[in-house]
């Protein structure tokens, strides 16, 4: 019995200084626990926290060897990067045919009298040419944009605008970038004007199977958004090496997975289109694989032990009906081993040579046909 009474007794001592701490510390407040304010705020502490928030520092540490960089390759690339805007012509209620911003995106001038690589897709409003582009210069200038030429493929477009003495993009190098390298990404963001964000290389050679991308991209964790598509991918230098063309995300926001068109293949289109114009895809009607892939070999393999087959080339999987390879004779199972002489040895370096074929023209195919060699010749058509 005197233990319990003594555990009553110090339970309620216990209760009772608690309870005086809650009070005399936590107020309530409303059915709240609230700090209480401090006595403190004086007009003399308020006089000296307006000083402070006043003051600059004297001097300025000197930028660090990483800063510099970034400053300098942004200062370098920036002033070529333009805005690009589009219009359709749109009909109102009472008839009238009025231009319509369509779309924004970001373009790179390259020569000073005014050629401007972009993406096709920022020109294009439901996959046809915008009725007016208009780029804008950072320094506030604007000019019509006349369309020279496309390639779908590659998802590049050439534009000339009327000007001269204009700031211009220095060329890099894209085959030799490596993963790790630092890169600044120049666009024109949602609209808002010349933005510079900074990365790494993820990826080179990236090819992106779920998306309607041409292969041999180059992956960057610096920030592309809506609107950045066409801008400028630039190395530590400020030399352009790659034109932003598009994002992966599951949010369709940035997330850190952009890419962007290196710029040694951009060379290659440009030249190209102002020799053809508009590029239209050459149209060959298969599906074809690398039959070097290792598991393309065992599923051979296995499926035919008998045949031996080459060691390079691109294994046709698939032909079209009525398309120009099934015209040509070409069949499943066949390996394309050369074009018009030329060794095959990737995936790639196959859709680099269909991709500078025109449509109607013949080229040369050697195949491979169970053990046999064949030339046969084809007229490549349209894409439809």
């Amino acid at each position: 019995m005197r233990k319990f009474l003594g555990f009553v007794v110090l339970f309620g001592l216990g209760f009772a200084t608690g309870a005086y701490v809650l009070n005399t510390y936590f107020p309530k407040s409303g059915g709240r626990l609230v700090i209480a304010a401090p006595n403190s705020d004086t007009q003399a502490s308020r006089v000296a926290l307006t000083n402070l928030l006043q003051q600059r520092p004297e001097t300025e540490p000197a930028p660090t060897n990483f800063e510099t960089m970034l400053r300098t390759a942004s200062q370098r690339i920036a002033p070529a990067v333009v805005n690009i805007d589009t219009a359709v012509r749109a009909m109102d209620w009472f008839g009238n045919t009025r231009e319509v911003v369509a779309g924004r995106g970001s373009g790179v001038i390259i020569s000073q009298d005014g050629y401007v690589v972009t993406n096709n897709h920022v020109i294009r409003v439901q996959g046809r040419l915008a009725s007016q582009i208009v780029v804008t210069l950072q320094d506030g200038r604007q000019f019509s944009a006349r369309v020279l030429g496309t390639d779908r493929r590659n998802d590049i477009a050439l534009l000339k605008i009327d000007g001269t003495n204009l700031p211009t993009a220095q060329l890099g190098d894209s085959d030799r970038l490596q993963v790790g390298d630092w890169v600044i990404a120049v666009g024109n963001p949602f609209g808002l004007g010349t933005t510079v964000t900074a990365g790494i290389v993820s990826a080179i050679d990236r090819r992106v199977e779920l998306e309607d991308l041409p292969s041999g991209l180059i992956q960057t964790d610096a920030a592309i958004n809506q609107g950045n598509s066409g801008g400028a991918l630039a190395d530590s230098r400020g030399r352009l090496i790659g034109i932003n063309t598009a994002i992966y995300s599951p949010v369709r926001a940035n997330v850190g997975i952009g890419f962007a068109i290196p710029i040694n293949r951009v060379r290659q289109v440009v030249q190209d289109i102002l020799k053809y114009g508009f590029l239209s895809e050459a149209y060959l009607g298969i599906a074809f694989v690398d039959v070097s892939d290792p598991q393309i070999r065992e599923r051979l393999r296995r499926a035919m032990p008998d045949l031996q087959f080459p060691r390079q080339g691109m294994l046709v999987i698939q032909v079209e009906r009525g398309a120009p390879a099934s015209r040509a004779g070409i069949q499943p199972g066949d390996v394309i081993l050369q074009v018009d002489g030329r060794a095959v040895r990737t995936t790639e370096q196959m859709q680099e040579m269909l991709r500078l074929k025109q449509p109607g023209e013949t080229v040369r195919l050697r195949i491979w046909r169970e053990g046999r060699q064949l030339d046969l010749n084809v007229t490549l058509g349209t894409m439809p």
